[in-house]
């Protein structure tokens, strides 16, 4: 595709870039599932699969005409996002993991404690092992003291704050009730014919694959392993593409395919 002076391009593009950037973040997955993880790396693992699946679902959003349902979807990439870059900068991943379980044996334990619900907790799921009581039993008597970043703190700290104000605070719009609220899927709904044009929204697109590669490129970056170069050269192709049109980002997944299957994306040992 040649240069493109418009700010947005077709939705046939962008799904064309979709595919290439799901096998990319796939692979790179794949070479996480074949290495040992520690806390950390577990989190960046399971951060970049929740990330592939949010990517998916907001493109099947657009395909429907739920965009105030992607641009939902798409603020909880870019606190991902934030999210583990705070988690990198602090070094507290482990605190986290550490809050998370206390948090979540909290939340379990209220079900389980409620006479309305307790009828709901004889699944498996609310069952713990002895290692697991016994742990919640000491983080009861000393809680865990990590607390969240805030968003427009992160980045901040990290020059991106323009990425807050039209990515995360626009997105988060379409998270709270506004006044006009579903205002346009209720002529998407009704097909009844729109008395004005609304927003074609190809920027949650758009904005969607950037901020997945750099979710991408955060996890390669924040990880132990030793990584292909390709695959920074394939990150920075999108990226390319997102700002003119140039498809060569195509050419540099079909290497980074031929490199994953000669040599593996990863040069760590598995």
């Amino acid at each position: 595709m040649s240069s493109n002076s418009s700010q947005y391009y077709s939705q046939e593009s962008y799904n064309e870039a979709l595919m290439t950037l799901q096998g990319a973040i796939v692979a790179v997955i794949y070479e996480f599932a074949m290495r040992p993880c520690d806390t950390k790396h577990l989190i960046l693992r399971n951060t970049l699969s929740r990330s592939s699946m949010s990517l998916k679902a907001i493109f099947a959003l657009w395909d429907i005409s739920d965009f105030q349902g992607g641009w939902t979807i798409h603020r909880t990439l870019l606190e991902r996002l934030f999210h583990i870059i705070d988690l990198d900068a602090n070094d507290s991943y482990k605190d986290f993991e550490e809050w998370s379980f206390y948090e979540q044996y909290k939340a379990q334990n209220r079900v389980k404690s409620d006479p309305n619900f307790k009828h709901e907790a004889t699944e498996p799921f609310y069952k713990l092992s002895p290692e697991k009581s016994d742990r919640a039993k000491k983080l009861s008597k000393s809680p865990p003291k990590w607390r969240r970043a805030k968003a427009e703190d992160v980045a901040k700290s990290v020059e991106l704050s323009f990425l807050y104000r039209f990515g995360y605070d626009f997105a988060s719009m379409h998270v709270h009730p506004m006044a006009n609220d579903g205002e346009q899927d209720f002529f998407t709904v009704t097909r009844i014919e729109a008395p004005a044009l609304f927003p074609d929204q190809m920027s949650l697109l758009s904005n969607t694959l950037l901020a997945a590669t750099l979710i991408l490129q955060e996890v390669l970056n924040q990880s132990a392993y030793k990584w292909r170069r390709i695959l920074w050269d394939y990150i920075d192709g999108v990226r390319h593409f997102l700002g003119t049109g140039d498809d060569s980002y195509k050419d540099l997944f079909t290497r980074l395919l031929l490199v994953g299957k000669d040599q593996g994306l990863c040069d760590s040992p598995a």
